[in-house]
């Protein structure tokens, strides 16, 4: 089958000199810089728009060997400046997060691959209220091919200012219910389940290939030690998934059973670098404010790391995590 060419979409070339042409992505923001004969800027020339790569070769073996223009071809191919395309008709929905991944890949059966990794994907979301609605949001806009999540929570009126899908209409509905029936399209498999001791999470966590703990209650601590025993004993990763309080926000780490620290290292960490780990307690913290724009970007936050994750891409969150200051944008990133 003759593939289509194209230069990046995302790709700024920039010309210097006559024969110096600069290459900026605007996607990873790498800058290369190239000598350029005529039979490139020939090429760059008629790659305007997709072109078959057949009738390239025909219309320059006029004027150059078609030895030289493959080997041009494949060097520009090398280097990221063009691409061999198949259609993308049949991921149209993807058609955008396609060529966002063919920044990161060398080919677009590459790219194709990565795709297919996240809709192959099954992940299980424990909790769905500020986090935990923005992350199903985010796993179903990547494409994951099934996505389980557990809540016993019905809809009340304070949710509304920081959790996705809920209205009026859905007050004292189960939030998994309403979820799965907001996102028709996805692959959402509801469980009423809560994370604790006496619960069963076997249906579950069973299949999965990443957990996500977004549930709170009596404490992420708690529910996260319960995950932390299935994902050990199944070699499952997971993910702390961002908390927030008030004007502070919490990117959590990925945790891969038998290969980085543990949760046990990370809450050690956080127990000995507590300032104020040496003072009588005289009272507990009741509840805390929220907000849905600090709730909807830390969640997004990690559905990235969990994106980065699932394709092998980027600088993975392990055996750190980060506090956002949302006050004035600081971030602090804790290495455990």
């Amino acid at each position: 089958m003759t593939h289509k060419l194209k230069i990046k979409d995302s790709l700024y070339i920039l010309k210097d000199v006559d024969d110096n042409y600069t290459f900026v992505s605007t996607a990873t923001r790498r800058i290369k810089k190239f000598q350029v004969d005529s039979l490139v800027k020939e090429i760059i020339n008629s790659l305007v728009s997709e072109t078959l790569e057949s009738d390239l070769i025909n219309r320059l073996s006029s004027k150059y060997k078609t030895q030289d223009i493959n080997l041009c071809l494949q060097a520009l191919e090398k280097e990221g400046i063009i691409r061999r395309y198949n259609e993308y008709s049949e991921q149209r929905r993807y058609s955008k997060q396609l060529l966002f991944l063919d920044e990161l890949t060398d080919s677009q059966e590459e790219t194709l691959k990565l795709q297919k990794q996240i809709e192959n994907s099954k992940i299980a979301v424990f909790g769905v209220g500020g986090i935990g609605t923005w992350i199903v949001n985010g796993l179903y806009q990547i494409g994951v091919g099934e996505i389980r999540i557990t809540d016993p929570d019905v809809v009340e009126e304070t949710n509304f200012n920081r959790q996705l899908f809920f209205d009026s209409r859905d007050i004292g509905r189960y939030k998994v219910d309403v979820i799965k029936e907001k996102i028709k399209d996805a692959n959402i498999i509801p469980f009423k389940k809560i994370v604790s001791p006496k619960e069963d999470l076997e249906e579950i966590v069973s299949g999965c290939n990443f957990l996500v703990n977004c549930a709170d209650s009596p404490s992420v601590v708690e529910t996260t030690k319960i995950i932390d025993g299935y994902a050990s004993k199944k070699e499952i990763p997971y993910c702390v998934a961002g908390g927030y309080n008030l004007h502070l926000g919490m990117v959590g780490p990925i945790i891969i059973p038998g290969v980085t620290r543990t949760f046990d290292d990370f809450i050690n960490y956080q127990k000995r670098m507590d300032p104020l780990k040496k003072l009588e307690k005289i009272r507990d913290i009741k509840q805390t404010g929220n907000l849905g724009p600090i709730a909807g970007a830390v969640a997004n936050i990690q559905v990235m790391e969990i994106f980065k994750y699932l394709t092998n891409k980027g600088k993975i969150n392990l055996n750190r995590f980060a506090e956002i200051d949302f006050m004035d944008l600081s971030i602090d990133w804790r290495e455990f």
